[in-house]
């Protein structure tokens, strides 16, 4: 989207007043340079087939336990409120080997569709969720989808709970406000979207990452950023330009400062969203 352009008088009779464009910065231009944005989904691609399928390949390793724990608590505390203490329907975008859907996800869901576009990954998902007692004592039935989550078709009102995490990050602006605006229709009424992400800070800005998950700017060269760390406003604008609500909002963090702070957020479809999606808010520099 390009950035934001408004008028103003500059002087003169008030009938013939001069005006300049007004250029309002927005989070759109983080991608202008050529070295961020060209090769962003290659080198994606490139950097995820090359990861082990195991726990370390997925996270990089030192974060899974807590990670998980911090998960089940919130997931836990928002199944309260269904039927049966379970959602129905649930989608885990960007499933990887299963890590989230078999520490969190069956214990609270009655189905989870794992959509992972890695093939040995979503394998080894396979080999640890089904067949096998475990899924059957939980009462969780599993289907594995070989497919981008850009491509994946999301059927209207189905989803009763959506899991979306440490996808976005590796998604240009562009690319995770489309997936938003097809995932909030897919929601069910009383349903839920959770994102959870990596979140910078507002004196950090948003900040990109190597392939080597080390600070990347430009000028520096390579092969590009492989991910983007977003501040927390970032994404809530990223929220409100697809059309979401924020519900509720959790802040996860490591005491002992090994890990980054990561943010869940809790989504619905905003009921007063009534303009298009790309038409909304314009983002914030210092965010």
């Amino acid at each position: 989207m390009p950035p934001a352009a408004k008028r103003r008088k500059t002087g003169g009779a008030a009938d013939a007043a001069e005006e300049e464009v007004v250029v309002e910065w927005t989070y759109d231009r983080l991608w202008d340079d050529p070295e961020i944005s060209q090769g962003w989904h290659t080198r994606n691609v490139k950097f995820w087939r090359s990861q082990g399928a195991d726990v370390r390949g997925a996270t990089g390793g030192g974060v899974s336990q807590r990670d998980l724990a911090f998960s089940k608590g919130a997931v836990a505390t928002l199944a309260k409120g269904r039927s049966g203490g379970r959602f129905g329907p649930t989608l885990d975008l960007g499933a990887g080997i299963g890590r989230v859907t078999e520490g969190v996800l069956r214990h609270h869901c009655e189905h989870v569709d794992l959509v992972e576009f890695v093939q040995k990954h979503l394998q080894k998902a396979k080999e640890k969720l089904s067949p096998g007692p475990a899924a059957k004592k939980k009462g969780c039935s599993f289907a594995f989808h070989n497919a981008a989550v850009q491509k994946f078709d999301i059927p209207a009102r189905h989803y009763d709970f959506m899991w979306c995490q440490w996808l976005l990050m590796y998604l240009t602006d562009a690319d995770a406000l489309s997936l938003l605006c097809r995932l909030g229709p897919g929601i069910a009424a009383d349903g839920m979207l959770v994102v959870k992400e990596n979140v910078s800070t507002p004196d950090k800005l948003t900040y990109f990452d190597g392939a080597d998950g080390e600070l990347w700017e430009v000028g520096d060269g390579g092969s590009g950023p492989v991910s983007v760390v977003r501040t927390e406003l970032h994404y809530e604008d990223l929220f409100q330009r697809a059309g979401l609500l924020v519900k509720d909002q959790q802040l996860q963090q490591d005491p002992a400062g090994k890990t980054m702070d990561m943010a869940l957020f809790v989504l619905v479809p905003d009921p007063r969203a009534l303009e298009t999606p790309s038409a909304k808010s314009k983002g914030r520099r210092k965010a």
